[in-house]
């Protein structure tokens, strides 16, 4: 009997060994990426490098050649930024506010305000405020955000400081790949939403910007047009590690920026 019960362990043993092999066999463990360094080339040679540090996953700066920002976490969500401005070491303090884990508010110490509202379809609603001399609110701008697959789909900008005789808006339509954005693994940059289209989960392939003014009191209007491309090398696991575009990846466009090289850990 004994010899019996040794043996079905034996099996059970060799069986479970067997099934862990099986279900091992042809996955790939994708290791976990951040970004370290990124280079931006420009179309006459020239280059700047952007550094960003970390504590675990959590990011603790971004150090560009012209500014630092650093962050700062309560639990998993980061709850300010300080962003120096190093040729003239102002320092701006963003404080950003949660509800049920997501965005609400970032009071900026240079004197504004940006609001938003959840919806239950995944858009988001935003306004600008800052104060006038007499501490009255004064709406900046006002839009709506739209996410697909959590990317960044679209951002729809009225600007609400061109007078009461003037209609403008700003309207971004983006479109992604499938690879994964550089700055997926970093906790709580993803509920950034004043960092656009880079919290999103992959990568912006193109987007097209339709500016439309119209002045009520003669009813003339004008419209323009811009579209911008990008272009992604990748490493083995998804990431990408060139970027081929005008757009700089911290912020901005520049009809001299040729590149982004990306490196990790």
């Amino acid at each position: 009997m004994i010899k019996n019960t040794n043996r079905i362990v034996l099996w059970v043993s060799i069986l479970l060994i067997t099934l862990s092999s099986c279900t091992n066999e042809g996955v790939t463990l994708v290791p976990v990426q951040l970004l370290k360094k990124i280079v931006e080339i420009s179309t006459d040679g020239s280059s700047n490098t952007t550094f960003l540090t970390y504590n675990g996953n959590k990011i603790v700066s971004i150090d560009k050649v012209d500014a630092i920002a650093t962050f700062y976490y309560t639990a998993d969500l980061i709850t300010k930024i300080a962003l120096l401005d190093k040729s003239t070491q102002h320092i701006n303090t963003l404080q950003y506010d949660y509800s049920d884990g997501q965005l609400v508010k970032i009071t900026s110490s240079d004197n504004y305000v940006l609001n938003y509202i959840h919806h239950a379809d995944g858009s988001v609603s935003y306004e600008k405020l800052t104060k006038d001399l007499n501490n009255n609110d004064i709406k900046i701008y006002h839009g709506i955000l739209s996410f697909q697959n959590g990317n960044l789909i679209k951002d729809d900008k009225f600007l609400d400081d061109e007078g009461v005789e003037v209609l403008s808006e700003n309207t971004i339509n983006s479109t992604y790949d499938n690879k994964n954005n550089a700055l997926f693994n970093v906790v709580g940059f993803n509920k950034l939403l004043d960092y656009s289209k880079i919290i999103s989960s992959n990568n912006e392939l193109s987007n097209d910007e339709t500016s439309f003014v119209k002045h009520l009191d003669d009813d003339q209007a004008t419209s323009s047009i811009k579209m911008n491309l990008a272009k992604y090398l990748y490493d083995s696991y998804g990431y990408p590690t060139e970027i081929i575009s005008q757009n700089i990846l911290f912020g901005g466009n520049d009809s001299k920026h040729l590149k982004s090289q990306l490196f990790y850990n």
